[in-house]
C-alpha cells in the first residue's frame, strides 16, 4: 500500500493527527512538518492505529507490532510511505529541479543518459536519481555505487517502469521500479506522464518511485 501527503497544516496539526509514531520536536519547523508528515503517510499506508515505528541496529525504521516493510520520503511540500506484508520494499519522492543536471554525472554513465529521449534529459535524470535511491532503500545496504551497481536496463514510459540490475549483491538482482508523476495545481494533487524538461518547470512536479 502506498500513500502520499501534500502538506496543508501546521506541525502542531500534524502532530495531532499521529499515533504511529512519538514525535520529539526539532527546531526547525520545515524539518517538523517533513518528519511529521512522511510518518502520516505511513500511518495511512498501514490501515493500523495501533502500529507503531521502531527501528533496528541499523537504525532501519520498522513496524514494532506489524509484519510487514516500510519506508518513507519527502520532498518539497510532499511526503510519501509504502508498506508490504511481506516483501522488502523502497519508496523516493523528488520536487523536480533542474539544478540535478549539475550532479548527474555521480549516478549515470554515458550510456545511461543515451537512453534519454530528446528534450527530457533533466526529468529523466531526477526520475532515475529517485529511482536509484529506491534500489538503494530496497537494498538496506551502506556504501552503494549507484552509477556502477545499480545499472539501468530499460524505461517503460507507457507501463510507467523501470528495469535495473542491481550488482551490489550476489548474484546480481534484476529489478522492476514503478513511477508516477504528480503535479500540484492551487494545492490540488494530480497525476501526469511523464513530462519534457519545460512542461516540468510549469508548477510543481514530484516524481515518485517505488518497489
Amino acid at each position: 500500500m502506498i500513500a502520499l501527503w501534500y502538506i496543508n497544516e501546521s506541525p502542531e496539526a500534524l502532530q495531532d493527527m499521529l499515533t504511529i509514531d512519538e514525535f520529539v520536536p526539532f527546531k526547525n519547523n520545515r524539518r517538523n512538518t517533513h518528519w511529521l508528515s512522511a510518518r502520516l503517510a505511513l500511518q495511512e499506508a498501514v490501515g493500523n492505529a495501533s502500529s507503531k515505528i521502531t527501528k533496528n541496529e541499523q537504525g532501519k525504521p520498522f513496524l514494532r507490532n506489524e509484519d510487514g516493510q516500510i519506508s518513507m520520503s519527502h520532498s518539497g511540500e510532499m511526503s510519501a510511505a509504502i508498506f508490504k506484508d511481506t516483501d522488502p520494499c523502497g519508496i523516493d519522492l523528488e520536487l523536480f529541479d533542474k539544478r540535478i543536471n549539475q550532479i548527474a554525472h555521480k549516478f549515470l554513465t554515458d550510456m545511461e543518459t543515451r537512453k534519454f529521449p530528446e528534450g527530457f534529459h533533466s526529468a529523466c535524470c531526477c526520475l532515475l536519481w529517485s529511482a536509484k535511491e529506491s534500489v538503494f532503500k530496497f537494498g538496506s545496504i551502506h556504501e552503494v555505487d549507484f552509477k556502477k551497481e545499480i545499472e539501468l536496463l530499460n524505461i517503460d514510459f507507457e507501463s510507467q517502469t523501470i528495469n535495473f540490475c542491481f550488482r551490489r549483491v550476489n548474484p546480481a538482482l534484476f529489478l522492476k521500479v514503478y513511477f508516477r508523476v504528480y503535479e500540484v495545481i492551487d494545492k490540488e494533487v494530480v497525476e501526469t506522464p511523464l513530462l519534457s524538461d519545460n512542461e516540468m518547470l510549469k508548477n510543481e512536479h514530484y516524481i515518485l518511485t517505488w518497489l
